[in-house]
């Protein structure tokens, strides 16, 4: 009996000492994880860092988030969330899945003005306007950008598969269309607060991922983490042309163009038939919308869908041709060299040649003739007869008396303004 109590007693002994060093390895292990959170790569830091690269790179401009938080939305109430002034845009990511972004008016302007006048001005009130496609081919490689290098950092593989893979789609006009678009059950809200140039302004952008789509997350890239560090990247900057020059154009492919009274138009009904002329297949225009003819082409057909060949392009005329090396393409002669000499000019023109021109006879000997010996016969000869003289004048009366004119009327007083 004594030595089962004796055991007992050595047991919880063991037991109490234990606790202390239980309670000690809790706090170090809570030490290190806390150590661990503030150098993991989260989300937010991601974003906040390729931010701040990324308006340095493409725009040369600073920026910085001031604050990067998240949220979690239904499916069905993410119209709520959109907001009809911002600038809304459709992102296409893997498996199908699509991402709505949201940049408000102040983002947008700071983008603009960085691209066309080179710095940022204060927001004006009252300057406020509706979003456009060309708004949104301005913020598009900013976004991309920003997916595209923030994408692989976080280090939860939750917060990769949030963010990575998705790419610029679409401008969406107003909300409604765009919360159609969007059909994932739950989305998650990143909400990007952004101050631009030292806080010249502030602006907002709005991430609307969808939680749960089925993606292939890719590893981080070699130097993707060194870059977000400061590390030199080799610099690519966008500029307003280039990002013109990516817009998309619609293009009209006619094949005849009629001609009718206004009559006739309105009294156009089903089995009229319309006279096409002489209009060919192999020769469709190119056009614009606008109707300018940019191309010639012929009208033919690819695997069952219509499909048109381009023969001939009138881009030359779309673009200023004032330099030597342009004249090969514009099908003028060359004017640069020396003319040539002799018949050589005139083949050129397709003129007939010409011989050479007989020798004129010299002039007759002028000295024989009559009444030009001398000025004063050659004067003589040329002389005309006098003129009459003129009339008496001495009744007309003289125009330095004065004239008898009536008075004038008095004129009226003028009226008195009130100016006080």
């Amino acid at each position: 009996m004594g030595s089962k109590q004796d055991m007992a007693g050595s047991a919880s002994t063991a037991q109490e000492g234990a606790a202390p060093t239980d309670t000690t390895l809790h706090r170090k292990v809570q030490a290190g994880q806390a150590e661990h959170q503030a150098r993991a790569m989260s989300l937010a830091k991601a974003l906040r860092l390729t931010l701040a690269k990324v308006a340095e790179d493409l725009f040369e401009v600073s920026m910085a988030a001031i604050s990067v938080r998240s949220q979690f939305c239904p499916g069905d109430d993410i119209e709520k969330e959109l907001k009809e002034a911002a600038l809304l845009m459709l992102f296409d990511g893997p498996g199908q899945s699509r991402a709505a972004v949201m940049v408000d008016p102040a983002m947008v302007g700071a983008l603009i003005q960085q691209q066309t006048m080179g710095k940022v001005l204060p927001v004006l009130e009252g300057a406020e306007r509706p979003m456009t496609p060309t708004d949104a081919a301005i913020a598009a490689p900013f976004l991309d950008a920003l997916f595209t290098r923030a994408g692989p950092v976080p280090e939860d593989p939750v917060e990769r598969k949030l963010i990575a893979g998705f790419r610029f789609g679409a401008w969406v006009e107003d909300a409604r269309i765009l919360s159609m678009s969007l059909d994932a059950p739950e989305y998650q809200l990143v909400h990007i607060d952004v101050d631009i140039s030292g806080g010249v302004r502030q602006g907002r952008i709005v991430l609307c991922m969808p939680r749960g789509h089925d993606t292939i997350t890719e590893p981080l890239p070699d130097g993707a983490s060194g870059a977000l560090q400061g590390e030199s990247a080799p610099r690519q900057s966008v500029t307003l042309s280039d990002t013109v020059m990516m817009l998309a154009v619609d293009l009209r492919i006619s094949l005849a163009r009629l001609r009718m009274p206004l009559r006739d138009l309105g009294n156009l009904a089903t089995g009229d038939i319309l006279d096409l002329g002489a209009a060919s297949f192999a020769k469709v225009r190119v056009q614009t919308f606008a109707g300018k003819a940019v191309g010639q082409g012929t009208l033919g057909q690819i695997e069952g869908a219509r499909a048109v060949q381009v023969q001939s392009t009138h881009t030359g005329a779309l673009n200023l041709q004032r330099r030597a090396s342009d004249r090969d393409h514009m099908g003028l002669p060359d004017i640069s060299a020396q003319p040539p000499e002799g018949n050589d000019r005139r083949d050129q023109l397709g003129l007939p040649a010409v011989g050479h021109m007989p020798d004129l006879p010299d002039l007759p000997d002028t000295s024989e003739m009559p009444g030009l010996e001398n000025e004063e016969e050659m004067a003589a000869a040329h002389s005309l007869p006098d003129l009459p003289d003129l009339p008496d004048m001495s009744d007309l009366p003289e125009i330095d008396a004065p004239l008898d004119l009536p008075d004038l009327p008095d004129l009226p007083d003028l009226p008195e303004l009130n100016v006080g």
